[in-house]
């Protein structure tokens, strides 16, 4: 009896012995621990979201709101380990979720090193839901409701490509983030302006320092840092300019699924107008269906797709222009070269002079650099970039007749037949491309813009294996074969032909403003090169495209607008089913383009026109109605000088009297 005694109370000092000693290490050793712990349980930081900034347009008028809205949320540290079951049947019933994974999530949180982290149990409640929530959270611990803000776009349709839109935060994007506070319930800029400038519109977070209960309600607050609203921007885009043009686009859409534009101002860079149709309203993403989301996948206009600087098209003879100022500056040409063309350009095989290669042209005659690009001679641009394709003495002799022509041609001082003339050289025409702003994105305000392509002999050698040869110098030259670009950059090379060789690094934003709306940081033109070329090849290139408006392939145009004298040049690119651009011997379906400038005396304004499946006069026809609107909205047509009188028939008296003319217009 005695023995059982002693050995309960040897049991019960080894229990207080253990018990004494878990008290030294809670209240000595680990005391300081665990004064944290319960300060944490009981105080705890709320971080603030910013205010995101607003975005106005150029006048000043707002475009984008804040509007308040609802998440449901749920803290896992607040909810007690023996609730968690009950509390995610609650949610999954309220929600119409499954409950065993809403409690595999609560309790994969609570074993994290950050319990506090918040669950994102509904992104989109309704009122019905919010009120239940409140009216539950005693048997709802660490569930709450956040007031959030929503955006809402004025022009979502009109401006959505430039605008973009915003979307929940990502489990990846909060990682890589972590060390700029975002938050769970975070918005993110995910494509065009709201991507572009998501640093400064988002703003800078405040923080509270409260005091919770159990459940985690708020009892007191401690201590706040307020919030920093996020910066505004203005916009260069003029609001009702791109309504007409987006008017004009979809009327002239015909057989093409999508179309382009942009306007820029010659002298700043500013994008004043940037459409791509069909668009779509951005708003959808504030309740986006995968329905809706897939129609919009599937649609063949792509209208997802910004198509002014997210797709890249072979630019067809609009090209001409950079073929011009490269011939003129290398002095391959001079204003007055002239060149015949037969109406095909015929290269026989280096090795097989049977094999021939025919690269067509739309017109035959002769032309000088004005009259080429009036009129769009394929020929003289072969010519000017790939010199005279008679070099191989092996070639097979020309019907006698045809020799006598061409020799009386070549003794009247005209490039014809076995005139020996070299040209430009691919090299130093793809030089001048880059110079002009081609082959690289122009640095435009917005995310994923294309670069386009110039291709050197080193990069054909190295992508198919093939040594360059005459036929890609003579597609290079009129901006068939390995060649393509983008609207916004041929906007940008025809802007720096009209201001006099300043290559602008375009903008769509002029300024950021504080939520006072007051200019903390106004935007200053970017030049991203001056180009190094005499002023009177940029002069005689300009008097080739006014040509080309009053008596040329670019009439199309003017007759929307005769009150005003402007510069253009159409395009009409051949591709083939892939969409990649096919050579001048090749046929195949065609893209429409058109660029000019506008007023031809002080130019203004740059534009190029892109339709699909399309051509170039009709693409004319669309940007003189743009040049209109543009002249109209601006005032520019009332201070217009009417052109002078022209005839379509170019002949030399015609050629002359009209070169007279702009001659004197010209600066």
């Amino acid at each position: 009896m005695r023995a059982k005694v002693w050995v309960l109370g040897g049991f019960i000092l080894l229990l207080f012995g253990i018990l004494t000693v878990q008290l030294v290490r809670l209240q000595i050793l680990q005391h300081d621990e665990y004064v944290a712990r319960a300060a944490s349980n009981r105080v705890r930081t709320i971080d603030i979201q910013p205010a995101r900034g607003l975005i106005y347009d150029a006048d000043g008028d707002q475009l984008v709101s804040n509007n308040p809205a609802y998440q449901v949320s749920l803290i896992p540290a607040d909810v007690p380990y023996d609730e968690v079951e009950s509390v995610a049947a609650e949610l999954a019933d309220m929600f119409d979720l499954r409950p065993w994974e809403i409690e595999e999530q609560i309790r994969a949180r609570q074993a994290s090193n950050d319990p506090f982290l918040p669950l994102l149990v509904e992104e989109d409640p309704t009122p019905g839901q919010v009120i239940e929530v409140t009216s539950r959270r005693a048997s709802l611990p660490g569930v709450q409701v956040d007031t959030i803000a929503v955006r809402e776009y004025e022009y979502g349709r009109l401006l959505g490509h430039i605008l973009g839109y915003v979307g929940a935060i990502t489990q990846e994007e909060y990682d890589a983030l972590g060390d700029e506070r975002y938050l769970y319930s975070d918005q993110i800029g995910r494509s065009g302006i709201e991507a572009a400038y998501e640093r400064e519109l988002r703003g800078t977070g405040g923080r509270q320092l409260v005091e919770v209960d159990a459940v985690g309600n708020v009892l007191r607050t401690l201590d706040e840092t307020p919030p920093t609203p996020g910066l505004g921007l203005v916009l260069t885009i003029d609001i009702e300019l791109q309504e007409r043009i987006e008017q004009i686009l979809t009327e002239h859409l015909g057989a093409s699924l999508y179309a382009a534009a942009v306007v820029l101002d010659v002298h700043t860079g500013e994008v004043l107008s940037m459409v791509s149709v069909p668009t779509y309203d951005v708003n959808i993403y504030t309740d986006l269906s995968s329905d809706t989301y897939q129609e919009l996948l599937d649609d063949p206009g792509q209208p997802l797709v910004n198509h002014a600087i997210q797709d890249q098209f072979p630019p067809g003879s609009i090209f001409k222009v950079v073929t011009a100022v490269a011939g003129l500056a290398e002095e391959t040409i001079t204003p007055e070269t002239r060149i015949y063309s037969p109406g095909v350009l015929e290269v026989h095989h280096a090795l097989s002079p049977g094999i021939i290669y025919r690269f067509g042209d739309t017109t035959q005659g002769v032309y000088n650099i004005r009259t080429a690009l009036a009129e769009s001679s394929n020929v003289y641009f072969y010519y000017v970039a790939g010199g005279e394709p008679y070099r191989n003495p092996d070639n097979p002799p020309r019907h006698e007749d045809e020799q006598a022509r061409l020799d009386a041609l070549a003794d009247d001082g005209i490039v014809a037949g076995d005139v020996v003339f070299n040209g430009t050289g691919n090299e130093p025409l793809a030089r001048w491309a880059r110079e002009m702003g081609l082959d690289a994105p122009t640095g435009v305000d917005l995310v994923g813009e294309a670069s386009g392509l110039i291709t050197s002999a080193d990069q054909k050698l190295e992508a198919f294996g093939e040594e360059w040869r005459d036929g890609d110098t003579y597609n290079m030259a009129i901006g068939q074969g390995f060649t393509t670009v983008t609207p916004l950059q041929m906007a940008v090379a025809t802007a720096a032909i009209a201001n006099g060789g300043t290559v602008y690094e375009p903008r769509v934003v002029r300024a950021l403003v504080n939520s006072e709306n007051r200019v903390v940081q106004p935007w200053q033109p970017a030049v991203r090169r001056q180009l190094d070329v005499d002023p009177e090849v940029l002069r005689i290139v300009r008097e080739g495209m006014a040509l080309c408006t009053l008596a040329g392939t670019c009439h199309d145009a003017l007759v929307e607008l005769p009150e005003m004298l402007f510069g253009g040049k159409t395009g009409t690119a051949e591709f083939n089913q892939t969409g990649t651009a096919v050579s001048g011997a090749e046929e195949g379906p065609t893209h429409g383009w058109f660029i000019a400038f506008a007023p031809f005396d002080d130019p203004q304004i740059a534009l190029a026109v892109f339709f699909e499946f399309s051509a170039g006069y009709l693409a004319a026809g669309a940007g003189g109605e743009i040049l209109r609107a543009w002249a109209e909205l601006s005032g520019a047509l009332e201070d217009a000088v009417p052109p002078p009188y022209a005839r379509i028939a170019i002949t030399e008296e015609e050629d002359q009297r009209l070169y007279e003319a702009i001659r004197e217009r010209s600066q």
